[in-house]
């Protein structure tokens, strides 16, 4: 009866230990989705290595039961992929194939990188859509992509229409690099 219990207590401790790792596994994807946004600078190697270890000495460990046994394969399995996928993600960011951008360039932490323009627009003009697009186009960079003329209108006009409005005055902003529309009445 001791052995049994002994058992259960082991038992109850590599479940907690499961869990924690759990946690842990969690925190990681969160911290290199963060790194391969550009919001933070370093990779937590240290952290996933922590991790990797701690999995590797719950894989070889003795006294397991089957249950047990199957949670620690899935962990270790789950690990493996998320791991795989980081380490290649990394290896791409070594050898230049993927770019990290940061959060901020210079340009946007500056206070100039506001720009805005007002037009108005009607439903009975459509040249004055033609304005407007004319004027987006002009406001987006080369990397963003650019709506067709005939998306960008549409949807206008079906904001317009849903709002009961004929006519109306579009603001047209740059926001630290992202071309917004607001309609005012």
């Amino acid at each position: 009866m001791k052995e049994y219990t002994f058992l259960k207590k082991k038992d109850s401790e590599v479940e907690q230990k499961l869990h924690r790792i759990e946690a842990e596994i969690e925190r990681l994807k969160i911290d290199f989705n963060l790194f391969f946004t550009g919001e933070l600078r370093v990779p937590p190697e240290q952290e996933r290595e922590k991790v990797e270890k701690e999995i590797r000495q719950l894989l070889y460990a003795e006294v397991k039961s089957p249950r047990l046994n199957l949670m620690i394969q899935n962990l270790s399995s789950r690990f493996s992929v998320y791991n795989n996928m980081w380490l290649k993600k990394l290896h791409d960011v070594e050898a230049g194939v993927l770019i990290i951008r940061r959060k901020a360039s210079a340009f946007m932490a500056s206070g100039n990188a506001r720009v805005e323009h007002s037009m108005d627009v009607s439903l009975n003009r459509e040249d004055s859509f033609e304005k407007l697009y004319t004027k987006y186009s002009e406001l987006m960079t080369d990397k963003q992509k650019i709506a067709s003329r005939d998306e960008l209108v549409n949807r206008l006009k079906t904001t317009l229409i849903s709002n009961n409005l004929v006519d109306a005055s579009i603001k047209l902003s740059v926001d630290q690099g992202k071309v917004k529309i607001k309609i005012k009445k």
